[in-house]
């Protein structure tokens, strides 16, 4: 019981760090972050758009090569950027797509027999990878938009474009949320932990485990309206109010012209269809 919640307790502390970590890395002077966030949010929808167009091995690697320059660019930290990227990009992704490297799914030329009527085809297995890296740079490019910007600039932005108030309440609702359950769930297995004396028996511990499933549950319906009328007394009225104001600079302008040329490029390189 003591290592189930120690392991508890580490976790939701990793994910508060992860959250603090956050916030730094978007104050770092990186190339996404001297980004105006309207413009930075646009662009990033418009990079998974056309990285997603393309059809070919080598124009996906191109997509995902630019997004890793993406991050080294933007001080995100490559570790933990590879490491969760990959995971699911090739784990999940990869198991969804196992069935269609078999011919009875993808017919196609044999590329490594398991049985004289089952085999891998070259159709199947290149069909597969240029998913698995379209899914690792659309996860990439999300990713360094949320380290380089902060939740609220997010908000602020997606109300520029006139996002309805209730769908951008609900996601800061939902954030603030989250992070109070987390923190009473952490001092609830800090308190278990403190009173807890030697070895515990598996129906002390299942009770314990119950018992705080039913608790957060029965708190989750006051916890909500706390919640609601917490951002209402510090001043919240459905418009978000960052300390800097959006203004289109001349960094964004050349992100822009950049962006555009890249996109144009690609067009021709590929006689304008980026699919081929």
């Amino acid at each position: 019981m003591s290592n189930f919640i120690e392991k508890t307790v580490l976790d939701i502390q990793n994910t508060f760090e992860d959250m603090f970590t956050s916030d730094e890395i978007a104050d770092k002077s990186g190339l996404m972050q001297s980004l105006d966030p309207r413009i930075k949010l646009l662009s990033i929808i418009f990079l998974i758009v056309i990285a997603n167009f393309g059809n070919s091995l080598s124009y996906t690697a191109v997509m995902l090569v630019y997004s890793l320059i993406l991050a080294v660019l933007s001080k995100i930290p490559m570790k933990s950027y590879i490491a969760r990227i990959s995971t699911v990009s090739i784990i999940f992704t990869g198991i969804v797509l196992i069935p269609s490297l078999f011919n009875t799914v993808r017919p196609g030329k044999p590329l490594i027999y398991l049985t004289r009527n089952l085999y891998i085809t070259e159709d199947g297995a290149l069909s597969t990878l240029i998913f698995i890296m379209r899914s690792f740079v659309s996860l990439s490019l999300i990713y360094i938009l949320i380290l380089s910007t902060k939740w609220v600039e997010i908000l602020k932005a997606l109300r520029s474009f006139r996002l309805p108030k209730i769908f951008s309440a609900t996601l800061d609702m939902s954030l603030r949320y989250i992070t109070l359950f987390l923190e009473i769930a952490s001092n609830m297995f800090l308190a278990r932990k403190s009173r807890n004396v030697g070895k515990s028996k598996g129906k002390s511990e299942r009770k314990f485990v119950a018992s705080s499933m039913g608790n957060l549950l029965v708190r989750s319906e006051s916890l909500s309206d706390d919640v609601y009328n917490a951002m209402i007394s510090r001043g919240y009225r459905g418009e978000y109010k960052t300390i800097n104001d959006f203004k289109i600079g001349r960094s964004d302008i050349i992100w822009i012209i950049f962006n555009a040329a890249l996109f144009i490029i690609f067009a021709l390189s590929k006689g304008g269809k980026l699919w081929i």
